[in-house]
């Protein structure tokens, strides 16, 4: 599928109780640019940067007031009813059979075997770049937060063709899913100190220029920190949640050091 595999996040969206809130924070703190589109199943803001299209936010659906704000990760599939039987035979459920979007893309929602909630989106017209990428204001990765690690695997192996490999020298194991040799999504262990009643789920990584000052102006807009700004090999990133609670990362991407010329 050129640009955009199938078997690859093409794709991410906020659902909000609060639209005009959330489009002044991500304003404010990844610097989009917003095109309000009127559609058929209501208005859907798309937002850019530096002239890529790089997430979209609605307002919550009448049927689903009251529910939490949520990022949605969308994977997109070269066949959705072959990846749909995959999911389901794999464990998983179907939350929302496929329905068309404007544009002529289908769009399924899917929970996985532990209830993590995902998109599948198929056909409709294809970006002229991939889309994680590693330029401000982009979204850089898709983590799977999960409490069975193997499982998950399992699961995304069955469906997506996924191979894992495991990093365990840090302090904790670090999953990084690869397919056809690049690396497309990862996957962590549960904390232990996480309440039971924080369900597993997919979480949306934007790249900043600086963690910690994008961090504070998170805050600035009316935002929280889940998870102060930590070191780690690919960069700092951050925990953040946004004003009506929807969970999200920010990553700085550090350089690789030089080659030695010794």
């Amino acid at each position: 599928m050129g640009n955009v595999r199938s078997g690859t996040v093409s794709w991410v969206d906020l659902s909000t109780p609060d639209i005009e809130s959330a489009q002044r924070f991500y304003v404010g703190l990844l610097g989009w640019e917003l095109d309000v589109q009127r559609t058929p199943l209501g208005e859907y803001t798309v937002a850019s940067s530096n002239g890529r299209e790089v997430a979209g936010m609605m307002a919550q659906a009448p049927d689903i007031a009251g529910a939490p704000a949520v990022w949605t990760i969308f994977v997109v599939v070269d066949d959705m009813d072959a990846t749909l039987t995959r999911a389901t035979g794999a464990g998983g459920e179907v939350l929302q059979s496929p329905f068309e979007i404007p544009g002529g893309a289908w769009v399924a929602v899917v929970a996985d075997r532990a209830g993590a909630m995902f998109a599948l989106i198929s056909g409709g017209p294809e970006p002229g770049y991939p889309y994680l990428s590693e330029e401000v204001g982009a979204v850089c990765w898709a983590e799977l937060m999960t409490g069975d690690v193997q499982a998950a695997i399992g699961f995304y192996h069955e469906v997506f063709g996924w191979t894992a490999e495991i990093d365990d020298t840090g302090p904790v194991p670090y999953t990084v899913c690869n397919l056809d040799g690049d690396a497309v999504a990862g996957m962590i262990g549960r904390p232990a100190d996480l309440p039971a009643e924080v369900p597993d789920s997919w979480s949306v990584y934007f790249t900043v220029v600086e963690c910690e000052r994008a961090q504070s102006r998170a805050v600035e807009l009316g935002g929280s920190v889940i998870l102060s700004a930590t070191t780690t090999p690919m960069g700092p990133f951050a925990v953040l949640a946004d004003p009506a609670g929807a969970a999200f990362q920010i990553m700085e991407i550090s350089s690789p050091p030089e080659p030695s010329d010794d």
